[in-house]
């Protein structure tokens, strides 16, 4: 007779809505640059155009055919042109940069510090969306924390992969599971948000944090990387589906697994009835990391506000809400086990050492790791706010 026990369940699935409320700028890209003179222009209104080449190239040749001019000389003539070529020869004119304009997909009020402006991840009709996965990477993230102080995995060198990018994989195997399909997260299955429109969408510089020491001009500002952002403010709302019936045995092949490993994902259940609890120990403890690096900096007077307001924002958290940072610019240690890791000291500086998480090669023991930030550039040229802060807040569907 089988000793296994089935978890207690009031329902064999759990549905939330969740609400994701931006604190802060977000940058979620394609891995798209978006290139000056190809894909945008600045006009001299001082907003960026982004083209839509496909409509371009027909309207172009539909006006200069109604002009009476050969379709193969008009090709010739503007392949290869630049956006800045076509508005100089007139081929664009001013009512082409009137808004709402069939050449043009959407444009930004700013100037570019470069000439590649990182794209944001959207949908076919270039509305804005939260990615399911992005939101499901960031909850990986803090379970991990949760399951590495209860199952202590080893992350020793000697257990990790040679390999950078996988080195993680033999403990990621230890807290979730052996492969995809046996993976505890099966029971977290996150939407892609509903769609916003792409007024939301913002021009921003990011950059280093701090740059380079003095050099002799002065001291170096450093190398702005020209992102499309989500504007602070914005929500998102998507769902969050716990497919609880694939506990029971003889659900999603389980009649094929030991008793041990549905054992296993019953033992892991309470971190998910928990998730809002562990969402905000997470932020907690990032919080007073971000806090302490950037506490005797004098410089960056807009993080110190934005953490002040952040920490006043946290103390006020109902039970349903947490918070946690989403997106690029974030750092290595919010998307890794960066508390657990940095317990032993020893332990991480052989980690350190073996992956060159410090390419620059001058990193002392003990100094603290990463030793920058990535943040947002004010108007001004000052130091900005850290990007991709969020609010969630969760509530139950079901009926």
């Amino acid at each position: 007779m089988s000793t296994t026990t089935k978890p207690a369940t009031s329902k064999l699935s759990r549905n939330l809505q969740i609400t994701i409320t931006l604190l802060s700028d977000l940058h979620i890209g394609t891995g798209t640059g978006l290139l000056k003179g190809l894909d945008w222009h600045l006009y001299r209104d001082g907003y960026v155009y982004l083209a839509d080449n496909n409509y371009m190239t027909e309207i172009i040749l539909d006006r200069a055919l109604a002009d009476g001019k050969r379709e193969e000389t008009v090709i010739n003539t503007i392949t290869g042109l630049t956006l800045n070529d076509l508005v100089d020869a007139g081929w664009l004119t001013a009512t082409d940069f009137q808004a709402p304009s069939k050449m043009f997909r959407y444009r930004l009020r700013g100037q570019p510090a470069t000439v590649e402006i990182r794209e944001q991840i959207k949908s076919v009709n270039d509305e804005l969306f939260l990615p399911g996965s992005s939101l499901k990477g960031a909850l990986r993230t803090i379970l991990a924390g949760v399951a590495a102080k209860e199952l202590k995995p080893d992350v020793t060198p000697r257990a990790l992969r040679d390999n950078r990018f996988w080195a993680a994989q033999p403990v990621e195997d230890q807290l979730f599971g052996r492969d995809p399909n046996h993976d505890f997260l099966r029971l977290l299955q996150v939407s892609d948000s509903a769609a916003v429109g792409h007024q939301h969408l913002r021009l921003r510089q990011a950059h280093i944090y701090p740059t380079a020491a003095n050099t002799s001009r002065g001291r170096s500002k450093g190398l702005d990387i020209d992102l499309e952002t989500v504007a602070a403010g914005t929500q998102f709302v998507a769902s969050i589906h716990i497919p609880l019936e694939l506990l029971l045995p003889g659900n999603g092949g389980f009649e094929e697994r030991r008793h041990q490993e549905l054992q296993d994902w019953a033992r892991r259940q309470p971190w998910l009835e928990r998730l809002a609890f562990h969402g905000r120990a997470y932020a907690r403890e990032l919080l007073i990391d971000e806090v302490n690096y950037f506490e005797k900096r004098s410089d960056v007077p807009a993080v110190h506000h934005f953490y002040s307001r952040l920490a006043d924002q946290f103390s006020e958290l109902a039970k349903n809400q947490f918070m946690v940072p989403l997106g690029w610019g974030g750092g290595w240690h919010t998307k890794t086990l960066n508390h657990y890791l940095t317990e032993d000291p020893k332990n991480f500086e052989q980690i350190a050492s073996r992956y060159r998480l410090d390419p620059t090669g001058d990193r002392k023991v003990g100094d603290p790791f990463p030793k920058s930030r990535h943040l947002l550039r004010q108007p001004n040229g000052q130091p900005g706010e850290p990007l991709g802060w969020c609010l969630v807040e969760m509530i139950s569907s079901d009926q």
